[in-house]
């Protein structure tokens, strides 16, 4: 039997040898190569400062719900630095602490040292060259936020990357905050389906919706929305139904190539699985029993229309305490499989409220949905959840990029609208959300009463940008795409 520390030279040298030899078969399907992230971008543009000593940076983290593209960003990482910068291969380690979580007992610190030591002779504080560590799921070595430390403080020839799970948002400590630079990877939004599946990249979409949404300011998001609908008729391969593929099965990447529904519900499928009885454990100690209460609480929250649901409606449905439901949805909110929403109240009152609960993407909703054979018979109505689910999520996403607004539910029992978004210094912003005909009494109800501006409707039920009493958000149905109503002046 192998000793721990030739077991790990057997790995190492397997990597070394592996890796470079495996990119195109990691990084294309059905030879078509995979485009990149936007976080792409961020990584390498860190790896060139680096490599001309123009910056300190050089620990870094990804962490992310399990299927977003983190190990495929890892590869990518890979092929830049072997193939663009030419960097020997014996310089770049990759490690799947997954994979070698499986056969032996390890901490990343001594594979590094082990690595150094056996193909450079040398230690981490006397290392004279440029070493890239690109280590996959490092959740699964629970001091990985130390390693990280130990060796940036030693060396300053050494430039990480630790993906993994969204248990490296907690597992690192004041003094390691300090030294990295944390980049979450989320799902896709439709702009970067666009982008990884047709090579389509529009440069003004994000921000002048942003522009409109924030703003009122419909100018450029006009322009922007005749452009993108010239542009996708030109797209080859483009249908006019990817739409709503996206909105059922869309936000992960492994999802762009693959035509086979039944195939993309059994990924998405095996990821929650994953994520319930990997990833959960990995951020708290839980039993058995609370994994498969965790599996029936998810399925609870996918059957459910939008709406503020009462901790002690789960325990029931369940069969568990209101105290083990809390402590497992707060769990699963730190896998990000799932976050809430509460409500636009006054801060003493919000605790006593309920809070409204999504999914990660709505094709996880739609996915754990279907699963049961519970599909509304209602197609729009059904439609219309799956979008309000959507817009939830590209509004919490944004928030957590860019952190200058907080997303809410409108806790009004009559005439409430779905969502109020709020800014420190900005006015309410209500938001309603539907498929079909929508009247505008809920959003002119909810303009008034938190003295808005203007209010935010997204729909499918006209076809062009115009300004109207009430500001608009809705997809046309040929091309997909957002338009927008903005209130006169």
């Amino acid at each position: 039997m192998y000793e721990k520390e030739e077991i790990i030279s057997d790995y190492i040298k397997e990597e070394l040898s592996d890796v470079p030899n495996i990119l195109n078969n990691e990084l294309t399907l059905n030879g078509r190569n995979f485009k990149h992230r936007k976080e792409f971008e961020f990584i390498k543009h860190h790896i060139d400062e680096f490599l001309e000593k123009t910056t300190n940076n050089r620990y870094f983290t990804l962490p992310g719900l399990r299927g977003v593209g983190k190990t495929t960003l890892l590869y990518q990482t890979y092929e830049y630095l072997f193939k663009n910068k030419n960097i020997n291969p014996n310089q770049i380690l990759f490690i799947s602490c997954e994979n070698l979580n499986d056969i032996v007992d390890f901490k990343i610190i001594d594979v590094i040292k082990q690595f150094l030591e056996s193909y450079h002779n040398t230690t981490i504080r006397r290392l004279d060259k440029k070493i890239f560590l690109l280590i996959d799921e490092s959740q699964y070595d629970k001091n990985w936020a130390l390693s990280g430390k130990l060796i940036y403080d030693k060396t300053k020839n050494i430039f990480m990357i630790f993906t993994g799970s969204s248990a490296l948002n907690l597992e690192y400590d004041a003094d390691s905050a300090r030294r990295l630079i944390k980049e979450n990877i989320t799902p896709l939004n439709y702009n970067q389906h666009l982008k990884l599946k047709y090579n389509y990249n529009s440069t003004t979409a994000s921000s002048s919706l942003k522009k409109l949404i924030f703003e009122g300011d419909i100018n450029k998001a006009v322009a922007c929305e005749q452009q993108i609908n010239q542009d996708l008729i030109n797209i080859n391969g483009y249908s006019t139904t990817d739409w709503d593929e996206f909105l059922k099965y869309g936000g992960f990447p492994t999802s762009l190539f693959e035509t086979n529904p039944h195939i993309i519900c059994k990924n998405i499928t095996g990821m929650i699985k994953k994520v319930v009885s990997h990833d959960m454990g990995a951020i708290s100690s839980i039993t058995s029993d609370s994994q498969t209460h965790a599996n029936r609480l998810l399925r609870f929250l996918a059957l459910q229309k939008p709406g503020d649901i009462s901790q002690e409606k789960m325990a029931t449905y369940i069969g568990t305490s209101k105290g083990n439901v809390r402590n497992i949805l707060d769990i699963l909110e730190k896998t990000q499989l799932i976050f809430h929403c509460e409500p636009h109240i006054a801060s003493p009152k919000r605790s006593i409220k309920s809070w409204k609960y999504f999914f990660a993407t709505s094709s996880i909703k739609h996915i754990l949905t279907s699963s049961i054979g519970n599909l509304n018979s209602n197609k729009k109505a059904y439609l219309g959840v799956l979008l309000e689910n959507l817009v939830a999520s590209t509004l919490f996403y944004l928030n957590e990029d860019e952190n200058y607004f907080k997303l809410y539910y409108d806790p009004e029992d009559k005439s409430n609208v779905d969502f109020v978004i709020h800014g420190e210094f900005q006015k309410a912003i209500p938001i309603e959300v539907s498929m079909g005909k929508k009247k505008k009494r809920q959003i002119a109800s909810a303009i008034e009463r938190y003295n808005a501006d203007y209010g935010i409707i997204i729909s499918n039920t006209t076809k062009t940008i115009v300004k109207k009493i009430i500001l608009f958000i809705y997809r046309q149905k040929r091309f997909h795409f957002y338009k927008m109503f903005v209130k006169k002046n």
